[in-house]
């Protein structure tokens, strides 16, 4: 008989009193994704970072992620769930998000690409390895925009597939290599430390952009 999402629920339970302890302000809550993957969804406090909602109407960003099962389905045994995170900035899946490379010069560029910058510093002082970071890669998907998006990614990160994943209507961030459960703590102490400096990192460029 097949782990039911039950089970997996029961064991990410344990790993929210951490969530809560290390990320003050964020919301934490269980759902299942669009693609059958049982996690808990993070979702931060706004960041003096202006972005738009799917309508093109002006909101404030904020960090959002996942503590996840990393594969479709369920296995047979709770001990072979892998797990994984995603970390990002949000995003919408809107055309003023994602504009061509050629409009660039005119339009300047989406404010997740600062926060991407933000983020790709922090992960190259610590290390992909150590916050357990996937490779990525550059896959468009089946979306309008997902071109565009592939597009600017490797316009301004080159060479660094790891940087800028996630779903084109939620996030722009990373993605970590899955884990078997015996390593879920460590690998939410490396969720939960990027997200915290990450946040507290994109406050202070603000901050300092206003003096």
């Amino acid at each position: 008989m097949a782990v039911s999402r039950d089970d997996v629920f029961g064991v990410l339970q344990g790993i929210v009193p951490h969530l809560e302890e290390a990320l003050p302000g964020w919301s934490v809550r269980p759902n299942t994704t669009g693609t059958g993957a049982v996690g808990l969804y993070l979702d931060g406090p706004d960041l003096p970072l202006a972005g738009v909602n799917v309508d093109g109407e002006p909101v404030a960003r904020h960090l959002c992620g996942t503590i996840q099962t990393a594969d479709r389905g369920l296995p047979q045994e709770l001990g072979q769930v892998r797990y994984q995170y995603i970390l990002g900035v949000s995003v919408a899946e809107h055309e003023s998000e994602y504009p061509e490379l050629a409009d660039l010069a005119s339009v300047g560029e989406p404010s997740w690409v600062p926060a991407l910058r933000a983020l790709e510093a922090l992960v190259e002082c610590e290390g992909r390895e150590a916050l357990f970071i996937s490779r990525g890669g550059y896959v468009p998907g089946r979306r309008a925009l997902g071109k565009r998006r592939v597009a600017l990614r490797r316009e301004f990160f080159p060479g660094k597939p790891w940087l800028g994943l996630g779903t084109i209507d939620w996030c722009a961030g990373v993605r970590s290599t899955p884990v078997y459960a015996e390593d879920l703590a460590a690998l939410v102490a490396a969720a939960t430390r990027l997200a915290s400096s990450w946040d507290a990192a994109l406050r202070i460029v603000s901050a300092d952009s206003q003096k």
